[in-house]
């Protein structure tokens, strides 16, 4: 059993990666920070013109036609330098969901995401919003990611007892987006949601919306490990870099054993969730039973990874790494954000010992 990507997939992450090192450094992220927006404009429509929207959307339905492994690929791209973009609710959630609806509604949205027309939200925790009828639905989401921004938002809602998917227009009477008090991470853009008989369209799947749900969180899951891979892999670098170049008592800080140690640790945890990671892809592309246990390891994992790697960089920068110019606090608050996202490490530790 292979679950390294292909030569294909590995020439996608290395254009990606020069894509992106290009076009989001450090100073860009202190930038789109000031200009108080939700996510960069420009570096979307990069993304758009790449056909990034399109990949993992089948060819009949307007996309690339590739699948699982080039989504991963280009999550940990993209979690390398905390693009601020909506490609994760778009891309790797939406796009995902409607692809495995039948009615048009869905095809129509799917289509617009290929083309790079439509930017969606998507809320698949929720248990708080309730259809009014089979055409209305009411309730408030706490945090929504690209909320503001989006288009459309897909979430679940309560009807006669039973989960049901929605979508709605974000342009629609009685849905209301307020900006949430200051947040973890200034580059993520999450809002409040606020519905009030707003007209809906009923997704329909093969699966039942409980299944769906499910099978995409457990995707997102792994989707979300990579993100996280990427993101302490460059803070272990960010941090061996440091340490060659500071020196202290003569000597760079590096050759000491014990951050020597500490550096090793780091990459120890990086590696084993990558590990993890790639099994959650191939069970993610197989769309085998695996794929529960295998989404929990890697959450697991990567979580932790992610966690000690952005700590561990920040004092092993010592006190310069609590300042703004440094780079530091950017992964250390993505790597807090990310541990909460779609449950936190408790849950999802829950969720392996009942998939093991």
């Amino acid at each position: 059993m292979n679950f390294d990507f292909s030569d294909d997939q590995r020439m996608l992450a290395d254009h990606a990666r020069k894509f992106l090192s290009e076009s989001c450094d450090p100073e860009g992220l202190r930038r789109h920070v000031d200009s108080g927006t939700d996510y960069d404009e420009a570096l979307w429509q990069q993304m758009v013109e790449l056909g990034w929207p399109a990949i993992a959307i089948p060819e009949e339905q307007g996309g690339l036609g590739m699948g699982a492994l080039e989504l991963c690929v280009l999550a940990e791209e993209v979690g390398r330098v905390l693009a601020p973009t909506p490609f994760f609710s778009t891309v790797c959630l939406a796009a995902e969901i409607l692809k495995r609806c039948n009615n048009d509604e869905a095809a129509e949205l799917l289509a617009q995401i290929a083309l790079g027309e439509a930017i969606v939200a998507v809320d698949l925790l929720s248990t708080e919003l309730q259809m009014n009828d089979r055409s209305t639905v009411s309730g408030s989401l706490p945090a929504v990611a690209s909320a503001r921004s989006a288009s459309h938002l897909i979430a679940p809602a309560k009807c006669a007892g039973n989960t049901v998917l929605v979508m709605l227009d974000t342009m629609s009477e009685g849905y209301q987006a307020s900006p949430l008090p200051d947040g973890i991470d200034e580059l993520a853009s999450y809002q409040r949601v606020a519905l009030e008989s707003v007209p809906v369209t009923l997704l329909e799947s093969e699966q039942s919306a409980a299944n769906l749900l499910e099978t995409i969180i457990n995707q997102a899951a792994v989707l979300t490990a990579f993100e996280q891979i990427g993101g302490a892999e460059v803070a272990c670098y960010m941090a061996r870099d440091y340490v060659l170049e500071r020196y202290a008592f003569g000597r760079p800080v590096g050759g000491y054993q014990a951050v020597k140690h500490r550096l090793a640790d780091m990459m120890i945890k990086i590696e084993l969730a990558r590990s993890n990671a790639y099994f959650g892809a191939w069970a993610m592309s197989a769309g085998g039973p695996e794929l529960p246990l295998a989404a929990a390891v890697a959450r697991v994992s990567a979580t932790e990874a992610y966690n000690f790697a952005a700590e561990e960089n920040l004092h092993l920068h010592g006190g310069i790494g609590y300042t703004w110019e440094a780079n530091c606090h950017f992964f250390y608050k993505r790597a807090r954000l990310l541990a909460m996202n779609l449950g936190n490490i408790a849950h999802w530790s829950k969720k392996l010992l009942a998939a093991a």
